[in-house]
C-alpha cells in the first residue's frame, strides 16, 4: 500500500500528538511481592467500591476512586479506569477505605 503524500504531514502530526499522548500515561507503583505477606488473597467477583491511595512512579501519591478486587491481611488489590483501559495495582491496606 502507497503513503498518502497529499496529507502526509498532516498525518504524521496526527501520529507524533498519539504517541506523546500515550508516553505521557502516569505509571502506577505496585508492591513487591514480599509485601503480601504468607497468608492467600481473597478474590471476589463483583468488586467493592473503595478509596484508594495509589503511588505513581513520577509525582506524588494520590487518591483516586478504585474497585478492591482482592485482600489478604496485608495488602489490597485495587482497579479503575483510567485512559487506555482498566488499570491495577496491589496497595498496602491501611490506604484504602471503603465508598459508600
Amino acid at each position: 500500500m502507497t503513503k498518502n503524500r497529499r496529507y502526509e504531514a498532516h498525518y504524521d502530526t496526527l501520529n507524533d500528538a498519539r504517541i506523546m499522548e500515550s508516553a505521557n500515561v502516569r505509571a502506577a507503583t505496585t508492591l513487591p511481592q514480599q509485601a503480601f505477606g504468607p497468608q492467600p488473597f481473597e478474590w471476589t467477583n463483583r468488586g467493592q467500591p473503595v478509596w484508594a491511595w495509589i503511588s505513581w512512579a513520577a509525582g506524588p501519591a494520590t487518591r483516586i476512586p478504585a474497585t478492591a478486587t482482592g485482600w489478604n491481611d496485608r495488602v489490597v488489590c485495587v482497579e479503575w479506569e483510567a485512559h487506555g483501559g482498566r488499570r491495577s495495582v496491589i496497595v498496602w491496606r491501611n490506604a484504602v477505605s471503603r465508598r459508600s
